[in-house]
């Protein structure tokens, strides 16, 4: 049920983020999130680093509204930039549902037309992942999500795998390990689909007061991919 558990929002803040791919660092992030009136705003902006951007060029910029209530995605917007070519995705959740718009520079004109989504409920990447913190989050607790990121819906299932000890930017923290898996969800064939590029991943949260993303680490078709903290400022 798309009920929030009890665990009170997240307080306003700014954040740093590293990536690497095996044990080359290969990308940095900055994420905002505040509040004004009853609604929820985020803006987050990434670039590949170094070795990784003269193999993959990329710089990201995502935005999202969220109401307060129930963590109910308002809309999000999205603009990719890779060394020849450029996505924009723009979502809005009306109340008919999910409306889209996905376009590719250089590309047909014709593909950039707004389509409903039909698979319901559905949220956004920010909103989902805000339910989950939301839960209780005992050990061996699982948890069914469908988000969607932008180009499809995707079901992302997560287990409390424990609590532990982790160490991040050399210092230890409490923390909830989340196992979770994804799955690509055809709407037109009503099944199923193994995501292409993506095995198995993990994702850490403080386990305090803050329930804030410490590290991640995923297994893709290009090997062994994480991102972890740097740096915290609470507004």
């Amino acid at each position: 049920p798309a009920v929030l558990g009890p665990f009170p929002l997240v307080r306003p803040f700014s954040g740093e983020f590293r990536f690497g791919w095996s044990d080359i660092g290969a990308a940095s992030a900055r994420a905002r999130l505040w509040y004004s009136g009853d609604s929820i705003f985020v803006e987050i902006e990434g670039r590949t680093d170094g070795l990784a951007r003269a193999l993959w060029q990329l710089d990201a910029r995502h935005k999202a509204v969220i109401l307060k209530e129930g963590l109910k995605p308002v809309a999000f917007e999205q603009l990719e930039k890779y060394a020849k070519k450029r996505v924009r995705t723009e979502a809005v959740f009306k109340p008919d549902g999910l409306w889209r718009i996905r376009a590719v520079t250089p590309g047909p004109k014709d593909v950039a037309k707004w389509k409903k989504i039909k698979v319901e409920p559905v949220r956004d990447i920010i909103s989902a992942m805000l339910f989950i913190r939301s839960q209780v989050l005992n050990d061996g607790d699982t948890i069914g999500v469908v988000a969607f990121p932008g180009d499809a819906p995707f079901l992302v299932e997560v287990t409390v795998a424990r609590h532990e000890q982790i160490r991040v930017a050399g210092v230890s923290h409490k923390a909830i390990k989340l196992d979770f898996q994804i799955r690509r969800i055809e709407e037109k064939k009503h099944r199923l689909a193994p995501h292409g590029k993506f095995r198995s991943g993990s994702v850490w949260l403080s386990d305090d007061e803050n329930r804030i993303p410490l590290r991640a680490e995923v297994d893709v078709f290009i090997g062994y991919v994480y991102g972890e903290l740097a740096s915290l400022r609470f507004d």
